[in-house]
């Protein structure tokens, strides 16, 4: 089947593999639907002993490093957190190729030992894309304050985190906003293919905040890096990764008229309002 284009976070490409010919995928959509991700969406492990519950997980918080691979250079941030469920998160940053909020698929920490996963997909020659995994392993300083170890991808390359913050910022929750709430939309490509998306807004002390959840390509909880709004004009943009929604909600409130533009591509996607529970960043419910 060929690809109509559609959210881009199925064709971001890992952080060593550039230049993806985006408009020459073919097959893209079948991959996606007979995928199965084994891994799960972010979800750590527990360290071995320990009793699911709140208690703080050990690497909680912000983490900086920069991989050096064929001339180039990718600063990199981690987000490590645990939602109130004791479900562990983790969100990547990499200002070079200019996207945050990446979630993990999947790891494991066992008290000195961290592993990573992450999706993306690659080029082949006749233009299709392949899916696959990147992962990140490393073992932890005593301390709680280093950790070293190997990017794979494409190869294997050294990396390196130090600790930005010792915990994670969980911003307070502010007074709602007309725009609070669970917004579940369909994104018609054509051909019968439906990518559905489901957003998660709340407001904060530190603003309103947008997780995306998307079923059809098996995660959920990437964070925007950027949402504005006006409550008088209803109308309201959110940046994830490299694709921005922007739009306006009915007067009824019940409903969000959007239009998804990203590098190369435009869809019209209406949101209606949901009942239902946000859920936190990559965690699953």
């Amino acid at each position: 089947m060929p690809n109509k284009g559609g959210f881009r976070f199925r064709a971001t490409s890992g952080l060593l593999v550039k230049n993806v010919n985006r408009s020459k995928a073919k097959n893209l959509m079948k991959m996606i639907f007979l995928h199965t991700m084994v891994l799960g969406w972010g979800i750590l492990s527990h360290p071995v002993g320990a009793q699911p519950g709140p208690a703080t997980f050990p690497l909680a918080g912000d983490w900086q490093g920069v991989l050096w691979s064929q001339g180039s250079f990718n600063h990199l941030i981690l987000h490590m957190n645990m939602t109130p469920e004791g479900k562990v998160t983790v969100l990547m940053d990499n200002s070079d190729q200019g996207f945050s909020g990446q979630p993990a698929i999947g790891g494991s920490f066992d008290g000195s030992h961290l592993a990573l996963q992450f999706f993306y997909w690659t080029p082949k020659g006749n233009g299709d894309l392949v899916e696959k995994v990147s992962s990140y392993e490393a073992t932890v300083s005593a301390s709680g304050a280093e950790m070293k170890g190997v990017w794979k991808e494409e190869g294997s390359w050294p990396l390196s985190f130090k600790r930005l913050t010792w915990q994670a910022k969980n911003p307070k929750p502010a007074p709602p906003t007309i725009f609070d709430g669970d917004w579940a939309g369909i994104e018609d490509e054509g051909g019968g293919l439906k990518i559905h998306f489901i957003f998660h807004i709340s407001n904060t002390e530190d603003g309103l905040m947008a997780l995306l959840d998307c079923p059809d390509e098996k995660f959920e909880g990437a964070l925007a890096s950027k949402v504005t709004f006006n409550q008088k004009s209803r109308k309201i943009s959110i940046t994830v990764l490299r694709s921005v929604f922007a739009g306006k909600m009915s007067v009824d409130g019940k409903s969000l008229d959007t239009s998804m533009t990203e590098p190369g591509y435009h869809f019209r996607i209406h949101f209606d309002r949901m009942a239902g529970k946000k859920t936190e960043p990559n965690a699953l419910p």
